[in-house]
């Protein structure tokens, strides 16, 4: 009994420094994640974007893994790879600051992949950072303009007017929506021509009685000999064909020869009939 309750301030101890130990790590974890932030700023302000987003890709082991519940004992299992192993939870304070950093993160990694043309990925690291903090003005502008440059103008409208309810003051977001509405404007009007021509074309299909169902281009051109020509020339009766030419020849040539005798009968006829009368 005697060796038991001698050994119950011993363990007190140890309970305690692996509690300061704990609070050590994650104090430390956050001052390595807000020098990386630090140092990415100045990069980006260089101009060295590359060098900028290995900085603020770093911040990520340090603020990444942690239970964010304040107090409770729900453990938390360390990524692999992570310089260190994480707390069971951290305090209201503590999940603050680490929202915060994981939220810098995300935007200013945005903010270099626009200055390197990789406007997708920085319109998915803005919505990564909007679906931590949904009132991150910086994440919300740079989002917008990601979606006015991928060519989704109504969403892109929608993130920067966001933005400017929150800050009226912001003359890069009036700027950018100044654009944005000139583009939309442009956008509406290039629509409401193209609609009116295509409803002009359907008013006067209707008004001709509509294109003839053979004839995709409205209108049969091919035009035919029947058409034209009175129905007894474009039809001959079936049980009348047409004589070929060697033939009709002949028979004209018969008939005429069968039609002179009788022309001179007549004649010689007349003749007597006359000298008759004028000797009478």
């Amino acid at each position: 009994g005697r060796h038991a309750r001698a050994l119950e301030p011993a363990s007190a101890m140890v309970g305690d420094a692996e509690a300061d130990e704990e609070e050590s790590q994650v104090a430390t974890n956050l001052a390595k994640a807000a020098a990386l932030k630090e140092e990415g700023n100045e990069a980006f302000k260089r101009g060295d974007y590359k060098a900028a987003m290995i900085a603020y890709h770093q911040i990520y082991m340090y603020v990444h893994g942690f239970s964010e519940t304040s107090g409770g004992a729900g453990a938390s299992s360390s990524p692999a790879g992570l310089p260190w192993s994480p707390r069971k939870s951290v305090t209201e304070a503590e999940t603050a600051q680490l929202r915060s950093l994981k939220v810098a993160h995300f935007s200013n990694l945005a903010a270099c992949h626009l200055k390197l043309g990789a406007v997708p990925k920085a319109r998915d690291c803005c919505s990564k950072a909007l679906a931590l903090d949904p009132g991150h003005l910086k994440a919300r502008f740079r989002r917008g303009k990601c979606l006015a440059a991928l060519g989704a103008l109504d969403d892109a409208r929608d993130d920067l007017e966001t933005v400017l309810r929150a800050d009226p003051e912001n003359r890069e977001a009036h700027r950018e929506l100044r654009e944005l509405k000139m583009r939309l404007a442009a956008q509406r009007r290039r629509e409401a021509k193209k609609f009116a021509g295509f409803f002009d074309r359907l008013v006067g299909e209707a008004a001709d009685g509509g294109p003839p169902e053979d004839s995709p281009d409205g209108g049969d051109q091919s035009g035919s000999a029947e058409q034209s020509l009175p129905r007894e020339e474009a039809e001959a009766p079936p049980d009348a064909p047409t004589p070929a030419p060697a033939e009709a020849a002949a028979a004209a040539a018969a008939a005429a020869a069968a039609a002179a005798p009788a022309a001179e009968a007549a004649t010689e006829g007349e003749a007597a009939t006359a000298a008759e009368a004028a000797t009478e």
